[in-house]
């Protein structure tokens, strides 16, 4: 993996370089990477270890929505690398793999993996006798887990600060379609919060090449006086008050009217080998390109059941990347634009087919393709 040539509308600032450390090794970067773009961009495949059987993990989405890059941060366990950006004398580690994520010992419970260690192997097979449970036990709780509190803690370093905040509007979600609905009602002259989990409105819009309609947007609506609260994700909706995290502060606010204009997430198909580092979403891989100019991969092979599937393909391999074949469940690929987009680029589209089997040790390696049975 490496850096792309300058991508329009990319989040870094190669003018300002930032370095980092991963398990005491520096890690070079810059302003606006997330520690996986960084690491990424670094060559490094393998982000942490899954939960019980220690399989190796990369990355997925590429927007901190998923559990493939938990590392502890300055000490604090549980943090997701690929939507926390990446800042200058950072101390990361991995988690939940010993002596090293490379070689780590406890992978012995997927190679050993069949009847001796089923899923709810522990509960059928440390059950008895039951006063042996407690040794068990810990032994179970250090052999899986998602990071370590510290054993002592001298001081409180994290200091909660709530704040109550009463408007009109509330809008969860800051792509087009939020940053529009926030605008239409700030020129009414509603006073308006907007909330987004990313550091910057915009939405897939910044990933999709509009990326100056969508800052052109944010812009806007600050004139207009909207309150854009970002990193700040919406944890739910009590009664009226919908409580907004971001950072160290503990958002209240409460709204007579709201949008929910959160967008969706792409869903990875499920087939033998789907959790290798390597094989990410679609999505996931063209995020890292446009906005962190990272290449995913050197080589791809994109499974897709829709048109969005098929722009993604087209645009990985705009930005530099070698997309090998398109997998589209679809019998006729849509029989639209994007499906001769592709063909016009020289890109194989196998048609009515889908991946079946992701190869490889410790990374993905090839992928079987197969026509599928029953079509959408």
């Amino acid at each position: 993996m490496t850096r792309l040539a300058p991508q329009p509308g990319e989040r870094i600032d190669r003018a300002r370089p930032l370095s980092f450390t991963f398990d005491g090794r520096p890690v070079g970067g810059y302003a606006g990477d997330t520690i996986v773009s960084a690491l990424l961009a670094g060559g490094r495949q393998v982000l942490s270890r899954s939960f019980k059987y220690h399989r190796p993990r990369g990355e997925l989405c590429g927007c901190g929505q998923c559990a493939n890059s938990l590392v502890t941060v300055d000490g604090r366990p549980g943090v997701r690398g690929c939507g926390e950006p990446a800042r200058d004398g950072m101390a990361v580690e991995h988690q939940n793999a010993w002596p090293s994520l490379e070689h780590d010992v406890m992978r012995v419970a997927d190679r050993l993996g069949g009847p001796l260690l089923q899923v709810g192997f522990y509960y059928k097979t440390f059950i008895r006798p039951r006063r042996l449970w407690p040794v068990y036990e810990k032994a179970l709780r250090r052999a899986a887990g998602l990071g370590r509190l510290p054993a002592r803690q001298d001081e409180r370093t994290w200091r909660t600060e709530y704040r109550r905040r009463h408007c009109d509007l509330l809008v969860v979600g800051g792509g087009l379609a939020g940053l529009q609905a926030a605008i239409a009602a700030a020129e009414r002259g509603a006073d308006v919060v907007l909330c987004d989990e990313d550091v910057e409105p915009g939405g897939w819009a910044l990933v999709d090449g509009r990326h100056a309609e969508a800052r052109a947007l944010a812009g806007r609506a600050r004139d207009l006086g909207v309150e854009i609260l970002t990193r700040a994700p919406a944890l739910g909706w009590f009664d009226g008050l919908v409580a907004v995290w971001q950072g160290d502060t503990l958002h209240q606010v409460r709204a007579p009217r709201h949008v929910l204009a959160t967008g969706a997430l792409q869903q990875p198909l499920v087939f033998p080998g789907n959790d290798l580092p390597g094989v990410m979403l679609s999505s996931g891989a063209r995020r890292l390109a446009a906005l962190y100019a990272v290449a995913p991969g050197r080589r791809a092979v994109v499974a897709t059941v829709d048109d969005a599937g098929l722009r993604d393909a087209l645009a990985l391999h705009l930005a530099g990347i070698e997309v090998a074949a398109v997998a589209d469940l679809r019998p006729d690929a849509g029989g639209g634009g994007p499906a001769a987009h592709l063909e016009a680029a020289g890109i194989p589209l196998v048609r009515g087919a889908t991946v079946v089997r992701a190869a490889g040790r410790d990374r993905v390696e090839r992928a079987v393709l197969a026509r599928a049975l029953i079509h959408i």
